[in-house]
């Protein structure tokens, strides 16, 4: 998942479970945490790497939910309401047919001043599309586990 504007971006990947395919209490929410791993190229052109166990599966299903019902023009609006406040993202169409795309993710382990990467971009319709893509893509490797 990518998301730039002039001046930063921030590129967020899913790259596995928080525990391995037997770990966490059985039938919890434990079993079905998912690391993203952040790079984020802010304003003054660091690059700052990090990690967070902070999306739910059943929360990415709802996410590539809300963004498809968007993206249809069902909606003009989707806002996340995850478990943790570590990463959030919200989008609204715009009257130039493009979404205003809000996103922000707690940077835990980072040394420097700032605690989260945040960019607001715009996409076109084409651009979430293929976000969605990806984010289908991401639900097919990491179904919910019970």
């Amino acid at each position: 998942m990518l998301f730039k504007n002039d001046s930063a971006s921030l590129k967020l990947e899913i790259v596995s479970y928080e525990f391995p395919a037997y770990g966490g209490e059985p039938g919890s929410d434990d079993r079905n945490w998912l690391v993203l791993r952040a790079t984020w190229i802010n304003e003054d052109g660091e690059i700052v790497k990090d990690s967070n166990s902070c999306l739910l599966t059943y929360e990415l299903n709802e996410m590539t939910a809300g963004l498809k019902v968007m993206n249809a023009g069902i909606k003009d609006f989707y806002e996340s309401d995850f478990s943790e406040p570590y990463f959030y993202l919200a989008a609204v169409q715009t009257p130039q047919d493009t979404f205003k795309v809000q996103v922000s993710f707690y940077l835990p382990n980072t040394m420097g001043d700032e605690e989260n990467a945040e960019v607001i971009c715009e996409m076109t319709h084409e651009e979430m599309k293929a976000l969605i893509d990806e984010l289908d893509r991401y639900r097919a490797k990491f179904p919910e586990r019970k």
